[in-house]
């Protein structure tokens, strides 16, 4: 496992992640696959390939692909916040909780609140498709007011505590 990538690889990467913003799709995925047979020990190609299927709204190929550059790397907390917004589009809102609470225990061991925000807001969406009212209020207690996120949909804090508060006490 290399955590150092190449720059030839890293230009591939990037290469790919520019396909799929212009459009091409196959494109994209075909080098995607490529970079993942010529490097399957890479975290990034794995989550690249994620990225890809996440796009086309293939959640359970971007949860396969997450779970493997977890494998790799099972410290890094982008990871765990990216496969629990899979989960979270699939419903599966148990398995959300535990890969947002696997990246915010990941940000408290790097004392790094970079993932902080959006892994609460995921997991606050999910405690709202669970009824969890009282887990809602204190996630969303630690985001900041006029936080925009994407969730399931494009949402405020503000939306997401006045759905919480039409949840049963």
């Amino acid at each position: 496992m290399s955590q150092e990538m190449n720059p030839t690889l890293d230009s591939l990467i990037s290469r790919a992640e520019k396909l799929a913003r212009a459009g091409d799709k196959q494109g994209a995925l075909s080098l995607a696959n490529q970079l993942v047979a010529q490097h399957p020990d890479e975290m990034k190609v794995w989550s690249l390939r994620a990225y890809l299927h996440g796009r086309e709204r293939d959640y359970a190929g971007a949860i396969a692909d997450l779970s493997t550059a977890i494998r790799i790397n099972p410290m890094e907390p982008s990871l765990f916040c990216n496969r629990g917004q899979d989960h979270l589009s699939l419903g599966d809102y148990e398995a959300t909780l535990i890969d947002c609470g696997k990246g915010l225990d990941l940000c408290d061991h790097y004392d790094n609140d970079y993932y902080r925000e959006s892994l609460m807001c995921i997991r606050a969406e999910a405690f709202i498709g669970l009824g969890r009212r009282d887990e809602v209020l204190a996630d969303l207690a630690g985001v900041r007011d006029g936080l925009k996120f994407w969730t399931n949909r494009l949402r405020t804090k503000k939306e997401m505590v006045a759905e919480c508060l039409r949840l049963p006490a």
